[in-house]
């Protein structure tokens, strides 16, 4: 099978070396390929990042790439870019079985260049609720406050929703973004598959950090502040990691004591401190799925997450994940001081639960495989 994926970011290496992969789906996207390469001929068409290199071993494919000034200059380029895009999606696509785009300018791009092979689209965040006035709200707080990039934002993931519909299936990652799909796509055409991780990119060590909390503070729905509340002036010793335009102000109202921001961090330092935390804590109210949750029961951590529908379907009711009610503050110390309280013996049964989930449902070879057979079904005409 011949599968052509299409991702808006490219993976390069920093001045250190140290690989950088700018979002969630990019992270999906090229761990997707780079299985199915395994067993089938992949090729990527992406972002050009002048004078960025990549380890070849992660990235075992073909890629092809155009301009993206949004990359270069770090503007805003994104119609632009769909465009360039979509002229090469044109030039390639016919080479390939399926083409493979994640949302949400590669599916804008599939669209334009009218791509006349299959095209199963890879939906990870859905940002837009009805009506139209929330989704429009909805983009405007991704845009940093602009209205009119807020609603082009919103136009345009409505289009590539419509797009999607068409297709002969929608692969998307948790049961919560296969439920917000459902305004948008025929229920019969959703595929859920999951995201993963690779077992041995992380390890626990000596745990001297009581809670870490990973997260964006460009977006209020991530609760931040929330979790600074809940655990401000306590003994709990606290990592918060993470950039965004709130920082200024949530750093502000809780640093200090016992509450430490690192402000954002290499891949390999947020894999140092999640070896280093006792508890890993999640307190969004939206999710596409949790990645990051798999990411702690990875190094060793206790899980404690906000009841959303993306944690539950990470936790794919295990219990090895400890759940608090959303947005509430005294929940979630609660849940915290819980699991910081177990005993050795407890901790160290609730981490090799951790292990087992991941193994089970959300190693990265088992949702390839998911996939591949979605693709096949897809080539084949049988969806």
């Amino acid at each position: 099978m011949k599968i052509l994926f299409t991702a808006e970011l490219f993976p390069f290496c920093d001045a250190t070396g140290e690989l950088q992969i700018q979002g969630g789906g990019e992270i999906n996207t090229y761990a997707l390929a780079r299985e199915l390469s395994n067993n089938n001929e992949v090729a990527v068409l992406t972002s050009e990042m002048p004078e960025s290199s990549y380890p070849k071993e992660l990235f075992p494919f073909a890629v092809h790439s155009v301009y993206n000034r949004k990359t270069v200059l770090k503007r805003p380029e994104n119609l632009r870019f769909a465009v360039r895009l979509s002229r090469g999606l044109r030039r390639l696509s016919e080479a390939f079985d399926v083409i493979v785009p994640q949302t949400f300018i590669p599916v804008l791009s599939t669209w334009l260049g009218r791509v006349k092979k299959p095209v199963v689209p890879l939906v990870y965040d859905v940002y837009q609720p009805l009506p139209f006035v929330s989704g429009v709200a909805a983009w405007q707080d991704l845009q940093n406050g602009s209205f009119a990039r807020g609603l082009q934002g919103s136009l345009l993931e409505r289009i590539c929703l419509y797009y999607a519909s068409s297709c002969p299936i929608v692969i998307t990652i948790s049961k919560a973004s296969s439920d917000a799909l459902q305004y948008w796509i025929p229920r019969h055409k959703i595929r859920l598959t999951g995201c993963g991780v690779y077992l041995d990119e992380y390890r626990a060590g000596p745990k001297d950090i009581d809670v870490v909390c990973i997260a964006r503070f460009d977006v209020p729905y991530k609760n931040v502040d929330l979790v600074c509340d809940a655990l401000f002036n306590s003994n709990i010793s606290t990592c918060i990691v993470g950039e965004g335009k709130l920082r200024k102000k949530i750093e502000h109202e809780y640093g200090g004591k016992n509450i430490r921001f690192t402000g954002a961090v290499s891949e390999s330092d947020k894999k140092e401190l999640l070896a280093r935390a006792r508890v890993l804590v999640s307190a969004s109210s939206v999710e596409g799925f949790g990645i990051t949750l798999l990411e702690g029961l990875a190094s060793g951590c206790l899980v404690a997450a906000s009841d959303i529908g993306a944690h539950r379907f990470v936790d794919h009711g295990s219990d090895v994940i400890k759940f608090f009610d959303t947005g509430d503050s005294t929940a979630m110390k609660s849940v915290v001081t819980a699991l910081l309280n177990l005993s050795k013996r407890d901790v160290s049964k609730m981490q090799s639960r951790g292990i087992e989930l991941i193994q089970r449902y959300w190693l990265w070879e088992s949702v390839a495989r998911k996939t591949e057979v979605l693709l096949k079904s897809v080539v084949r005409g049988e969806s």
